[in-house]
């Protein structure tokens, strides 16, 4: 096996072998073929797939900086950050941004991706490359910066992300290591070191290569190839489980993903449990990628794969999209995947899935679809199942959840109806009215779930616990089984849920026993001897601290943690970790570091805040807990812990309004209202 080369050291080696800086894979057969020497050899037995791949986008993931666009780097300047920037060559020729102001200069590392946006990484501190917010439109040829050019950021409030912050570029959220690389790169190791706070990450291959995606061995088989026999044919789920490690929201668990392995053995998928990530049907709201999506939907679960759609190699659709062939393959011929026929649809390709309309009447109801006129965009399938946003504020990306529009939905969780996207000049009403009108002999419609979209509702604090035990009864596909499970977390263990999750606890899909151990406390200690890391990583934290004496979980927790380190969650586990083995000053560096990377987030300044006090530190812990107040004021949570340290310091008059302000923004916090009552009695 090729020697894994440090990431500064194969920057340096790219920089000098690559002679045309312009070119593109129009024009060669790679960017630099001498940097992947191991794909290279690939292409001497699969040059139909290593040609196929040369175009992809995958190919481009990242490349040196000598392959950045001059036309960027041409003396432009760009508010973005917080300052003005000026992307230039240096004397040498070597792209830089130069900050106006200050003078400082960030020379380029890493070129990331190549249409419709270009992103790079710049050299920062003790072996971390960051990438900043402003990015190269390929299009338009011009800066933008990412976070104030995308709607979702301006919605949270985030498009000027400032200086000290989680999510500004020289902060822990903007880090090509650790956010970035293990996608962009392959053979790709972080080897992040906590006790320096710093990275020597490695990789073998820029890009997403052959050996992203191939098992290798070490050394040649008898054919030459580097692949052996055994490997060389992966099951469905294998090939899907290659794409899923790179295209999904998730935890990483290890580095040590290797194709074929388990998804779920080395990453925790993040389900639609909490607010704003995804909408509460399962869509993507923020840059969620799509195999969350994919596993609440449907085709996922029927065991519809990324392969069934998407050419291996190239990436592209494997059929087009506009006359709905790719769709029509199985939902125009009955064809049966795992068992299952797949819906019949029409195969009428000059109108769509069923004839236009005339003189703007809707179609026969009970149609298989609703009718729109033909050749235009609301015609094709994806743009109502797959409608498409803009993410890092100019990259569309479609949605893969499948979700049907259907306006019970809308109106049961605010989720917009697809329709409103080509009829806005219509409104909302006439949207509903008419798929009403469409559907109402339709029995298609009675069958949809209800009860999902009311487990979704909960996560807005709308749900009740008896919705969400009915909801799981009768729940098909393990994501929202998961799902449902992670919503019923949030609420108190009643013995029904209890209940529910000893049941689930044996449920086939590793997603669901993951689950059911977060709801089952002290008793998923028996799945610490699950197949599953996910299961065990998530057995292990509810069996804390008897877990670290858990020959295979303690060591996994630990490693994990470890590997998590230099983000504020690994910090805070690494403190956890330490506080349970006495190293009292380990858990006070990594409380701090935590705090140091998410200034303004509220869980980490709150748990080092406990550990302050529990060391007798209550000045220390008011401190934090007037700044995490301060940050957040209406986090009733927060208000709550900052009234106990104010009563724990005598100032009782303080505790009181602390606590009462924590009632007034939540009536259901029970803890905050005892408190309450045992200072101020006379207080309701």
């Amino acid at each position: 096996m090729k020697r894994l080369l440090s990431l500064t050291a194969l920057s340096a080696l790219l920089l000098c072998s690559c002679g045309e800086r312009e070119q593109t894979a129009a024009t060669v057969p790679h960017w630099d073929e001498s940097a992947i020497p191991i794909s290279k050899k690939c292409a001497e037995c699969h040059r139909k797939e290593y040609e196929d791949w040369v175009r992809s986008d995958h190919a481009w993931a990242a490349r040196p900086a000598s392959h950045a666009p001059a036309a960027a780097f041409a003396g432009q300047k760009l508010d973005a950050h917080g300052v003005t920037l000026i992307p230039e060559r240096n004397a040498q020729g070597a792209f830089q941004f130069r900050e106006e102001a200050s003078g400082k200069v960030y020379p380029v590392m890493q070129v990331i991706a190549r249409k419709p946006l270009i992103q790079f990484a710049v050299a920062g501190e003790r072996g971390a490359w960051q990438v900043p917010s402003a990015a190269w439109d390929v299009e338009k040829n011009e800066w933008f910066d990412v976070f104030r050019d995308d709607e979702r950021q301006r919605e949270d409030g985030n498009a000027e992300r400032k200086p000290g912050e989680w999510g500004h570029w020289q902060g822990r959220g903007m880090t090509w290591n650790s956010q970035c690389a293990w996608c962009h790169m392959s053979g790709y190791h972080k080897n992040y070191k906590p006790e320096t706070d710093s990275f020597d990450s490695t990789a073998q291959e820029p890009g997403v290569t052959c050996i992203a995606c191939h098992k290798l061995t070490d050394k040649p088989q008898k054919d030459g190839c580097m692949v052996a026999k055994e490997d060389r044919v992966m099951t469905r789920k294998q090939n899907h489980d290659v794409c899923a490690s790179c295209h999904a929201r998730r935890e990483e668990l290890d580095d040590d993903f290797k194709p074929g392995d388990d998804f779920d053995d080395h990453f925790r998928l993040e389900l639609p449990r909490m607010p704003g990530i995804f909408l509460p049907n399962g869509a993507q709201r923020e840059e969620d990628y799509v195999e969350t999506g994919f596993r609440l939907a449907q085709m996922g679960a029927t065991g519809v794969t990324c392969y069934d759609c998407h050419d291996a190699h190239a990436g592209d659709v494997l059929a087009p999209i506009e006359d709905h062939s790719r769709c029509l393959r199985c939902h125009g011929t009955h064809m049966v995947i795992n068992g299952k026929e797949a819906p019949y649809i029409s195969p009428n390709r000059n109108a769509g899935p069923c004839k236009p309309s005339k003189d703007g009447e809707p179609g026969t109801p009970g149609s298989p679809h609703p009718t729109v006129p033909a050749m235009t965009q609301g015609n094709l399938c994806v743009e109502c199942h797959m409608p498409e946003d803009r993410y890092m504020g100019r990259d569309p990306r479609r949605d893969h959840s499948l979700m049907p529009p259907d306006p019970g939905v809308s109106d049961h969780t605010g989720v917009e109806l697809t329709c409103i996207r080509c009829h806005a000049d219509k409104g909302e009403a006439w949207c509903k009215s008419r798929w009403v009108q469409h559907y109402r002999n339709n029995p298609w419609m009675d069958k949809h779930r209800p009860r999902i979209v009311a487990a979704g509702a909960a996560m807005r604090g709308e749900g009740k616990e008896e919705e969400l035990l009915a909801a799981y009864a009768g729940e098909p596909i393990p994501a929202w089984r998961a799902t449902i499970l992670g919503l019923l977390a949030q609420m108190p263990r009643t013995e029904a849920v209890l209940s529910l999750a000893r049941e689930a606890a044996k449920d086939e899909s590793a997603m669901v026993r993951a689950a059911a151990a977060e709801l089952l406390g002290a008793e998923a200690a028996p799945l610490m001897a699950d197949k599953c890391r996910a299961v065990r990583h998530a057995a292990g934290w509810q069996s804390f601290p008897a877990a670290l004496r858990h020959p295979q979980v303690g060591a996994e927790m630990l490693s994990t943690a470890r590997l998590q380190a230099d983000q504020p969650t690994g910090a805070m586990q690494l403190a956890m970790l330490s506080a349970a083995q006495g190293d009292v000053q380990m858990t006070d560096t990594q409380y701090r570091r935590a705090v140091e990377m998410d200034p303004a987030s509220a869980v980490p300044r709150m748990d080092y805040a406990v550990f302050l006090a529990q060391r007798n530190r209550p000045m220390e812990a008011l401190q934090q807990m007037l700044a995490c107040t301060k940050a957040h004021p209406e986090l009733a949570e927060a208000q709550y812990r900052l009234g106990l340290i104010l009563a724990e310091l005598g100032q009782r008059p303080a505790a009181v309004r602390a606590l009462q302000k924590a009632v007034e923004l939540d009536a259901a916090h029970a803890r905050a209202a005892e408190a309450l009552r045992a200072l101020a009695p006379a207080q309701p």
